[in-house]
């Protein structure tokens, strides 16, 4: 933030930033900076304390006045004594527990897909007809049970895997398009019954079944990457 500093000074916009770290702003001299002593992550000290946040607002902004810097201004307040920050770390566990069912991992995620369907305004899932609870009792079945249609197994699949890239997309670090694959590869309890279910469509006497197996189950980088048959 301090380089960014110097570049919008050079356009004509005045800038003042909150150091954390003392040693790496003196190194990057900023245009402006107020230095305080708060712990990593928390530049305005107090959680809910409205008025300590302000005065350190206020000791940032006055700062722009001064056509003097670069400047380091240290910040005359400290936090006092412990500080509770229960709650302030996210609560919700986005990794599916071994005791999951995958019923259960598709409903944890429907709160996040409503999120990013809100954000978005629109939504790829839909295709198969079916709510998601639904899609995943159809997995399920198909695991357990005589396969479905190889088309609505298809159709329910790619609901799926939209519903839950989707829901992804909204967590509170989303990572990127890259990440949220590997994430629903690698972790998640449905892509574990599609893993299962491969070997059970790639042995049918049914050519739709062995084509949805061979080709549009999984991906090919991501069977060749997880070892799943050919």
């Amino acid at each position: 933030m301090g380089a960014l500093g110097h570049f919008l000074e050079r356009q004509g916009i005045p800038t003042a930033g909150i150091s954390l770290v003392r040693e790496h702003t003196e190194i990057v001299r900023p245009p402006r900076a107020l230095w305080v002593t708060f712990d990593l992550g928390r530049p305005l000290g107090k959680p809910d304390d409205a008025a300590f946040q302000s005065r350190v607002l206020r000791a940032q902004l006055a700062m722009l006045e001064r056509t003097d810097g670069p400047l380091l201004v240290d910040y005359p307040e400290d936090v006092d004594g412990e500080v509770d920050l229960t709650g302030w770390a996210c609560p919700i566990s986005l990794a599916p527990r071994p005791s999951d069912t995958l019923g259960a991992e598709v409903d944890r995620l429907m709160t996040w897909y409503d999120r990013a369907v809100a954000a978005r305004g629109r939504t790829t899932v839909g295709t198969s007809g079916l709510d998601m609870p639904a899609a995943a009792a159809l997995v399920t079945g198909a695991l357990d049970g005589p396969l479905p249609p190889a088309q609505a197994l298809k159709l329910a699949v790619d609901d799926l895997r939209a519903f839950y890239l989707e829901a992804a997309s909204a967590f509170p670090d989303p990572g990127t398009t890259k990440t949220r694959m590997a994430w629903f590869w690698d972790e998640t309890l449905l892509a574990k019954a599609l893993l299962a279910l491969q070997p059970k469509l790639a042995a049918s006497e049914d050519p739709q079944h062995k084509l949805l197996g061979a080709l549009t189950l999984i991906p090919a980088t991501e069977r060749h990457r997880l070892g799943a048959a050919p």
